[in-house]
Protein backbone atom coordinates (compact mmCIF):
# COMPACT_ATOMS: atom_id res chain seq x y z
CA UNK A 1 0.00 0.00 0.00
CA UNK A 2 1.43 3.37 -1.13
CA UNK A 3 2.22 6.02 1.58
CA UNK A 4 -0.87 8.27 -0.09
CA UNK A 5 -3.41 5.40 0.15
CA UNK A 6 -2.30 4.87 4.08
CA UNK A 7 -3.00 8.65 4.68
CA UNK A 8 -6.26 8.53 2.94
CA UNK A 9 -7.06 5.43 5.02
CA UNK A 10 -6.12 7.00 8.14
CA UNK A 11 -8.12 10.02 7.72
CA UNK A 12 -11.06 7.76 6.67
CA UNK A 13 -11.01 8.43 3.10
CA UNK A 14 -11.34 4.87 2.08
CA UNK A 15 -13.63 3.95 -0.94
CA UNK A 16 -17.01 2.30 -0.46
CA UNK A 17 -17.34 -1.35 -1.78
CA UNK A 18 -19.36 -1.51 -4.82
CA UNK A 19 -22.92 -2.36 -3.91
CA UNK A 20 -23.73 -6.18 -4.44
CA UNK A 21 -25.86 -7.18 -7.18
CA UNK A 22 -29.47 -6.65 -7.07
CA UNK A 23 -31.37 -10.07 -7.55
CA UNK A 24 -33.32 -10.42 -10.55
CA UNK A 25 -37.26 -10.62 -10.09
CA UNK A 26 -36.82 -13.75 -11.63
CA UNK A 27 -34.47 -15.45 -9.14
CA UNK A 28 -36.40 -14.29 -5.85
CA UNK A 29 -39.43 -15.83 -7.47
CA UNK A 30 -37.48 -19.20 -8.27
CA UNK A 31 -36.27 -19.33 -5.05
CA UNK A 32 -39.83 -18.27 -2.82
CA UNK A 33 -42.10 -19.77 -4.84
CA UNK A 34 -43.58 -22.92 -3.13
CA UNK A 35 -42.85 -26.22 -5.76
CA UNK A 36 -46.34 -27.34 -6.70
CA UNK A 37 -47.71 -30.77 -5.43
CA UNK A 38 -49.51 -32.60 -8.20
CA UNK A 39 -52.27 -34.75 -6.22
CA UNK A 40 -52.15 -38.44 -7.14
CA UNK A 41 -55.22 -39.90 -9.06
CA UNK A 42 -57.43 -41.75 -7.25
CA UNK A 43 -57.64 -45.45 -7.89
CA UNK A 44 -60.48 -46.21 -10.11
CA UNK A 45 -62.42 -49.65 -10.74
CA UNK A 46 -63.33 -52.57 -8.34
CA UNK A 47 -61.45 -52.72 -5.16
CA UNK A 48 -58.25 -55.42 -5.37
CA UNK A 49 -59.17 -58.96 -4.86
CA UNK A 50 -57.76 -59.42 -1.52
CA UNK A 51 -60.60 -57.54 0.53
CA UNK A 52 -62.93 -59.48 -1.39
CA UNK A 53 -61.50 -62.22 -0.47
CA UNK A 54 -61.52 -61.57 3.32
CA UNK A 55 -64.71 -60.68 3.19
CA UNK A 56 -66.20 -64.01 1.91
CA UNK A 57 -64.21 -66.28 4.28
CA UNK A 58 -65.76 -63.94 6.96
CA UNK A 59 -69.08 -64.61 5.71
CA UNK A 60 -68.79 -68.63 5.82
CA UNK A 61 -66.98 -68.30 8.87
CA UNK A 62 -69.97 -66.35 10.88
CA UNK A 63 -72.54 -68.84 8.90
CA UNK A 64 -71.07 -71.67 10.42
CA UNK A 65 -70.28 -70.53 13.94
CA UNK A 66 -73.14 -72.68 15.27
CA UNK A 67 -71.09 -76.00 14.33
CA UNK A 68 -68.07 -74.44 16.38
CA UNK A 69 -66.77 -77.11 18.52
CA UNK A 70 -69.32 -79.40 17.21
CA UNK A 71 -67.43 -82.03 14.42
CA UNK A 72 -70.34 -85.07 14.32
CA UNK A 73 -72.57 -81.96 12.74
CA UNK A 74 -70.85 -80.53 10.97
CA UNK A 75 -71.84 -79.72 7.24
CA UNK A 76 -70.44 -82.24 4.69
CA UNK A 77 -70.40 -79.50 2.05
CA UNK A 78 -70.69 -75.59 0.93
CA UNK A 79 -71.61 -74.08 -1.90
CA UNK A 80 -71.38 -70.83 -2.53
CA UNK A 81 -73.66 -68.75 -4.69
CA UNK A 82 -72.28 -64.28 -5.45
CA UNK A 83 -74.38 -62.41 -7.50
CA UNK A 84 -72.00 -60.50 -10.01
CA UNK A 85 -74.11 -58.19 -11.89
CA UNK A 86 -70.95 -57.62 -14.49
CA UNK A 87 -68.86 -59.42 -16.26
CA UNK A 88 -66.07 -57.11 -14.22
CA UNK A 89 -67.35 -58.13 -11.03
CA UNK A 90 -67.63 -61.74 -12.09
CA UNK A 91 -64.07 -61.65 -13.01
CA UNK A 92 -63.13 -60.08 -10.10
CA UNK A 93 -64.55 -63.14 -8.13
CA UNK A 94 -62.85 -65.72 -10.31
CA UNK A 95 -59.44 -63.80 -8.82
CA UNK A 96 -60.98 -64.37 -5.21
CA UNK A 97 -62.02 -68.12 -5.40
CA UNK A 98 -58.49 -68.71 -7.22
CA UNK A 99 -60.11 -70.04 -10.12
CA UNK A 100 -56.85 -70.78 -11.74
CA UNK A 101 -55.22 -72.57 -8.61
CA UNK A 102 -58.10 -75.60 -8.25
CA UNK A 103 -58.83 -76.33 -4.38
CA UNK A 104 -56.53 -73.39 -3.01
CA UNK A 105 -59.52 -71.57 -1.88
CA UNK A 106 -61.06 -74.35 -0.50
CA UNK A 107 -58.07 -75.02 1.42
CA UNK A 108 -57.06 -71.94 2.23
CA UNK A 109 -60.97 -71.51 3.81
CA UNK A 110 -61.00 -75.27 5.64
CA UNK A 111 -57.82 -73.62 7.44
CA UNK A 112 -59.20 -71.01 8.88
CA UNK A 113 -62.25 -72.63 9.34
CA UNK A 114 -59.92 -74.65 11.76
CA UNK A 115 -59.04 -71.12 13.22
CA UNK A 116 -62.44 -70.87 14.52
CA UNK A 117 -62.56 -74.51 15.79
CA UNK A 118 -65.09 -75.24 12.93
CA UNK A 119 -64.19 -78.82 11.66
CA UNK A 120 -65.20 -80.30 8.24
CA UNK A 121 -65.15 -83.45 7.72
CA UNK A 122 -61.92 -85.31 5.71
CA UNK A 123 -63.43 -84.85 2.29
CA UNK A 124 -65.75 -82.00 2.62
CA UNK A 125 -67.33 -81.12 -0.64
CA UNK A 126 -67.27 -77.23 -1.49
CA UNK A 127 -68.21 -75.63 -5.14
CA UNK A 128 -69.65 -72.39 -6.00
CA UNK A 129 -71.93 -70.33 -8.29
CA UNK A 130 -72.08 -67.00 -10.23
CA UNK A 131 -75.31 -65.23 -11.37
CA UNK A 132 -76.36 -61.99 -12.23
CA UNK A 133 -80.25 -62.96 -12.34
CA UNK A 134 -82.63 -64.86 -10.06
CA UNK A 135 -81.19 -65.88 -6.53
CA UNK A 136 -80.98 -69.60 -6.25
CA UNK A 137 -81.86 -71.34 -3.21
CA UNK A 138 -79.53 -70.62 -0.13
CA UNK A 139 -79.07 -71.63 3.58
CA UNK A 140 -78.11 -68.39 3.92
CA UNK A 141 -77.92 -64.65 2.35
CA UNK A 142 -76.15 -61.30 3.31
CA UNK A 143 -76.02 -58.70 0.23
CA UNK A 144 -74.69 -60.55 -2.63
CA UNK A 145 -73.23 -63.25 -1.58
CA UNK A 146 -75.24 -66.84 -0.43
CA UNK A 147 -74.19 -70.01 1.13
CA UNK A 148 -76.23 -73.16 0.44
CA UNK A 149 -75.12 -75.78 3.46
CA UNK A 150 -75.43 -79.17 2.96
CA UNK A 151 -75.80 -81.16 6.66
CA UNK A 152 -74.91 -84.78 6.51
CA UNK A 153 -78.53 -86.30 6.85
CA UNK A 154 -79.57 -89.38 4.27
CA UNK A 155 -80.39 -88.09 0.61
CA UNK A 156 -83.84 -88.50 0.75
CA UNK A 157 -85.77 -87.82 -2.46
CA UNK A 158 -89.54 -87.39 -1.54
CA UNK A 159 -90.24 -84.49 -2.00
CA UNK A 160 -91.72 -81.96 0.38
CA UNK A 161 -95.22 -80.94 0.17
CA UNK A 162 -96.80 -77.94 1.45
CA UNK A 163 -99.51 -75.32 0.88
CA UNK A 164 -100.45 -71.52 1.49
CA UNK A 165 -104.00 -70.28 2.13
CA UNK A 166 -105.33 -67.08 2.22
CA UNK A 167 -106.94 -66.19 5.75
CA UNK A 168 -107.55 -62.74 5.16
CA UNK A 169 -107.22 -60.60 1.74
CA UNK A 170 -107.89 -61.66 -1.79
CA UNK A 171 -105.30 -63.91 -3.64
CA UNK A 172 -105.61 -65.08 -7.38
CA UNK A 173 -106.22 -69.00 -5.84
CA UNK A 174 -107.85 -69.62 -2.75
CA UNK A 175 -104.31 -71.73 -1.95
CA UNK A 176 -101.44 -72.86 -3.60
CA UNK A 177 -99.21 -76.28 -3.98
CA UNK A 178 -95.87 -76.06 -3.10
CA UNK A 179 -93.64 -78.82 -4.29
CA UNK A 180 -89.96 -78.79 -3.28
CA UNK A 181 -89.02 -81.26 -6.20
CA UNK A 182 -90.43 -78.80 -9.28
CA UNK A 183 -89.25 -75.68 -7.73
CA UNK A 184 -87.42 -74.49 -4.36
CA UNK A 185 -88.23 -70.56 -4.66
CA UNK A 186 -91.72 -69.20 -4.46
CA UNK A 187 -92.17 -65.37 -5.17
CA UNK A 188 -94.91 -63.38 -3.03
CA UNK A 189 -96.65 -60.02 -3.96
CA UNK A 190 -99.14 -58.00 -5.56
CA UNK A 191 -99.61 -58.59 -8.65
CA UNK A 192 -98.11 -60.78 -11.19
CA UNK A 193 -94.88 -59.36 -11.91
CA UNK A 194 -92.58 -56.69 -10.36
CA UNK A 195 -89.66 -54.74 -11.45
CA UNK A 196 -86.78 -54.99 -9.62
CA UNK A 197 -83.50 -53.06 -9.08
CA UNK A 198 -81.95 -54.57 -11.39
CA UNK A 199 -84.27 -54.21 -14.15
CA UNK A 200 -85.27 -57.94 -14.36
CA UNK A 201 -88.98 -59.02 -14.29
CA UNK A 202 -90.13 -60.92 -11.25
CA UNK A 203 -92.94 -63.11 -11.86
CA UNK A 204 -94.92 -63.92 -8.35
CA UNK A 205 -96.22 -66.91 -7.54
CA UNK A 206 -98.08 -66.49 -4.99
CA UNK A 207 -100.54 -63.35 -6.10
CA UNK A 208 -102.23 -60.44 -4.10
CA UNK A 209 -104.30 -59.36 -6.52
CA UNK A 210 -104.27 -55.44 -7.36
CA UNK A 211 -107.56 -53.28 -7.64
CA UNK A 212 -107.32 -53.40 -11.37
CA UNK A 213 -106.94 -57.06 -11.79
CA UNK A 214 -109.79 -59.67 -13.16
CA UNK A 215 -111.52 -61.02 -10.49
CA UNK A 216 -110.68 -58.36 -7.61
CA UNK A 217 -113.25 -57.71 -4.84
CA UNK A 218 -112.74 -54.73 -3.08
CA UNK A 219 -114.34 -56.47 0.09
CA UNK A 220 -112.26 -59.21 0.46
CA UNK A 221 -108.45 -57.42 -1.28
CA UNK A 222 -109.67 -53.97 1.13
CA UNK A 223 -106.58 -54.39 2.59
CA UNK A 224 -104.52 -55.79 -0.42
CA UNK A 225 -102.34 -52.32 -1.35
CA UNK A 226 -100.68 -52.57 1.90
CA UNK A 227 -98.63 -55.33 0.38
CA UNK A 228 -95.82 -54.76 -1.79
CA UNK A 229 -95.34 -56.06 -5.39
CA UNK A 230 -91.97 -57.87 -4.09
CA UNK A 231 -92.70 -58.24 -0.57
CA UNK A 232 -91.17 -62.10 0.11
CA UNK A 233 -89.99 -65.33 -0.81
CA UNK A 234 -90.46 -68.95 0.39
CA UNK A 235 -87.83 -71.28 -0.27
CA UNK A 236 -86.74 -74.41 0.43
CA UNK A 237 -83.90 -75.74 1.87
CA UNK A 238 -82.92 -79.21 0.78
CA UNK A 239 -80.10 -79.34 2.99
CA UNK A 240 -82.09 -78.76 6.15
CA UNK A 241 -85.29 -80.43 4.28
CA UNK A 242 -87.39 -77.19 5.73
CA UNK A 243 -88.81 -73.92 3.43
CA UNK A 244 -88.12 -70.41 4.98
CA UNK A 245 -90.00 -67.36 4.36
CA UNK A 246 -87.24 -64.62 3.24
CA UNK A 247 -88.43 -60.92 3.04
CA UNK A 248 -88.09 -58.75 0.31
CA UNK A 249 -87.06 -55.74 -0.30
CA UNK A 250 -90.64 -54.26 -0.26
CA UNK A 251 -91.47 -55.96 2.73
CA UNK A 252 -88.59 -54.04 4.67
CA UNK A 253 -89.90 -50.62 5.01
CA UNK A 254 -88.16 -47.97 6.08
CA UNK A 255 -89.54 -47.53 9.24
CA UNK A 256 -91.97 -49.80 11.11
CA UNK A 257 -92.53 -53.54 10.25
CA UNK A 258 -94.49 -55.37 7.56
CA UNK A 259 -93.96 -58.54 8.00
CA UNK A 260 -94.82 -61.69 10.83
CA UNK A 261 -95.09 -65.11 11.28
CA UNK A 262 -97.54 -66.03 13.90
CA UNK A 263 -96.49 -69.49 15.37
CA UNK A 264 -99.20 -71.94 16.42
CA UNK A 265 -98.26 -71.69 19.91
CA UNK A 266 -99.09 -67.93 19.92
CA UNK A 267 -95.78 -66.19 19.54
CA UNK A 268 -95.08 -63.88 17.14
CA UNK A 269 -91.97 -63.38 15.17
CA UNK A 270 -90.82 -60.00 13.47
CA UNK A 271 -89.60 -61.08 9.78
CA UNK A 272 -87.81 -57.99 9.55
CA UNK A 273 -83.65 -58.85 8.63
CA UNK A 274 -82.92 -58.55 4.89
CA UNK A 275 -81.31 -62.11 4.02
CA UNK A 276 -82.24 -64.26 6.73
CA UNK A 277 -84.62 -67.31 6.55
CA UNK A 278 -87.35 -67.85 8.50
CA UNK A 279 -88.33 -71.41 9.08
CA UNK A 280 -91.70 -72.25 8.87
CA UNK A 281 -93.60 -74.48 10.34
CA UNK A 282 -97.05 -76.48 10.11
CA UNK A 283 -99.92 -74.14 10.70
CA UNK A 284 -98.13 -70.58 11.00
CA UNK A 285 -99.57 -68.28 9.73
CA UNK A 286 -97.90 -65.01 7.48
CA UNK A 287 -98.99 -61.79 8.18
CA UNK A 288 -98.24 -58.97 5.36
CA UNK A 289 -98.25 -55.49 5.25
CA UNK A 290 -100.23 -55.75 8.53
CA UNK A 291 -103.39 -56.38 6.13
CA UNK A 292 -103.22 -59.64 4.47
CA UNK A 293 -102.76 -63.33 6.25
CA UNK A 294 -101.55 -66.23 4.50
CA UNK A 295 -101.79 -69.74 6.17
CA UNK A 296 -98.76 -72.39 5.93
CA UNK A 297 -99.30 -75.92 5.98
CA UNK A 298 -97.29 -79.48 5.64
CA UNK A 299 -98.53 -82.18 3.17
Amino acid sequence: MSILDTVKKLFGFTPAEPPAAAERPAEVAKRTEPVPVIPKPAPSGPPPAAPRRDQLIRFVINKLRAYQNEPETAPVGLRLVIFCPTPEEEELYRVVLWTNQPGKFQRELNRLLADNYIVLPKNWRFDYALFADEWPATTYRESNLGLLVEDQSKPDATPLLARIVTLVGQTEQAEYLLDSSRKGTFCIGRGHTAQTNSGRVRTNDIVILNDDDAGFDPDKGAGNGAVSRAHATIRYDSGQKQYALLVDPGGLPASGNKTKIMHPDNTIERADIAGMGYPLQHGDQIELGGEVVLLFELR
